[in-house]
């Protein structure tokens, strides 16, 4: 017998439409077998680790949850209004969104690959997608502009978090005139201590791990010749950089120039070649203030948690934080494991 879950409350009709084609990917994704697609092996872990599996609840949860407030915040139609879910991987955002209505649906990823990944996964699930398109803002703004598209909402699911320049991202946004919704959630979240914590224990174990390493060959291949006592130095001052940022602070320590800082450096850390950040955690304020100086108008609210975990008393708590949550307000955010960051025109 099948069973509906109620991935969002049926507040009105949108809700409820939204909730029903939920609950119709989620009985697809059931019986959904990759194992012999061509897909890379990480590229299987992740969907089924992320997204389907013990995740699959709250990944459609999570979607709906982002279209429905999208959608409710830009207020128009469902049908009149187009989506992309930038930076979107593979999880089950696009694939909603495909299945709900909108005028037009567009995938994006900065990897490619990822896009060939998402055309298998919507074949095998019969969801049509308008377009799929690789790279970051810049691709997506050039591709709006040449095909003379309006994007009314960019939204992502844990994306934010990973972008190198927010300031550029934020700004470039508002200044195409693209769209008019910026919706982004991240479990990047300052101000839940557990979360904070959680993401500082991150960044040091990739950090020593990974990054520091990293860095450490691409400075010996820029400076074969260089002291250890240089490259010691380097490699902690170029810890948030990358691209052309990375290599003109090997060429101002060299000529002992000032290196500009990292903005909101914290404990954060990215890969120095793409600039994936290894989920930058910055403040409200933080992002009060890039959005803001875009031109956008800023919004900060609580998430929710996920209570479709194994055990009875893990969902007892985390519905327990969810009343918190709500009965907290405005100040919500505080007990909330994701927040919900958007930027919006008047």
């Amino acid at each position: 017998m099948q069973t509906n879950h109620k991935f969002i409350e049926p507040f009105d009709d949108t809700a409820s439409l939204i909730n029903d084609k939920a609950n119709i990917l989620y009985q697809k994704l059931l019986v959904l077998d990759i194992s012999d697609a061509d897909i890379d092996e990480f590229g299987k872990y992740y969907f089924t680790n992320h997204h389907t599996g013990k995740r699959l609840i709250f990944s459609i949860q999570s979607s709906a949850y982002i279209i429905y407030n999208s959608v409710k915040q830009h207020n128009k139609p469902l049908q009149e209004t187009s989506f992309i879910d930038y930076g979107a991987g593979l999880g089950t955002l696009f694939l909603l969104a495909g299945m709900v209505g909108f005028k037009k649906v567009y995938f994006n990823d900065y990897f490619p690959q990822w896009a060939d990944y998402a055309k298998i996964i919507c074949d095998k699930l019969d969801i049509s997608i308008d377009d799929f398109i690789s790279g970051d803002i810049d691709a997506v703004i050039d591709y709006s502009k040449a095909n003379n598209i309006y994007i009314d909402i960019v939204a992502s699911r844990n994306v934010v978090e990973h972008i190198y320049k927010l300031r550029d991202f934020y700004t470039k946004l508002y200044q195409s005139g693209i769209t008019t919704l910026c919706y982004s959630t991240t479990t990047a979240n300052y101000h839940n201590l557990a979360m904070r914590l959680k993401h500082y224990w991150h960044h040091y174990q990739v950090e020593k791990k990974q990054y520091k390493k990293q860095r450490a060959v691409y400075i010996k291949e820029f400076m074969p010749a260089i002291s250890d006592i240089d490259l010691n130095a380097l490699v902690k001052l170029t810890r948030g950089k990358a691209f052309t940022d990375f290599n003109n602070a090997i060429e101002l320590y060299f000529k002992k120039q000032p290196i500009p800082a990292v903005e909101f450096l914290y404990t954060n850390t990215c890969d120095c070649t793409t600039g994936v950040w290894a989920e930058n955690l910055i403040t409200r304020q933080n992002y009060s203030d890039i959005i803001n100086q875009s031109g956008f108008t800023f919004e900060y609210t609580a998430g929710f948690w996920d209570t479709h975990y194994k055990y009875g008393i893990v969902n007892l708590i985390t519905r327990l934080l969810n009343r918190i949550i709500k009965m907290s307000g405005k100040k919500g955010y505080w007990f909330a494991p994701f927040v919900n960051i958007t930027a919006s025109k008047n």
